[in-house]
């Protein structure tokens, strides 16, 4: 589904004014998702990435730092909570919309 600027918005505003309770029901969704990772998908990443800029010694320290890897845990989880977010209003707008493309 592709969506114009007009059916974006609304999906905007429909993820802005979701109940707490839908709030709730992503959260606890994102975070069983989660848990499901013994390590974070970000990090290897993140760290071959850092390699193109930075020799492995300094890379080593930072895989090892506790608070990155919270960082990063915080980063997915905020990412993660936002997309669902989004794709629950994209449902509800499909559906007031009777599952019309917006193009």
């Amino acid at each position: 589904m592709r969506m114009n600027r007009m059916a974006r918005n609304e999906v905007q505003d429909i993820a802005d004014n979701l109940p707490e309770s839908e709030l709730e029901l992503i959260a606890a969704e994102v975070d069983a998702r989660m848990s499901q990772h013994k390590t974070n998908p970000l990090m290897p990443a993140l760290c071959a990435f850092l390699t193109r800029h930075y020799g492995y010694p300094a890379i080593e320290m930072f895989d090892e730092d506790d608070e990155q890897h919270e960082a990063a845990e915080a980063f997915l989880r905020e990412a993660m909570v936002r997309v669902a977010r989004r794709e629950v209003s994209i449902e509800i707008y499909r559906n007031k919309h009777g599952n019309q493309e917006a193009a």
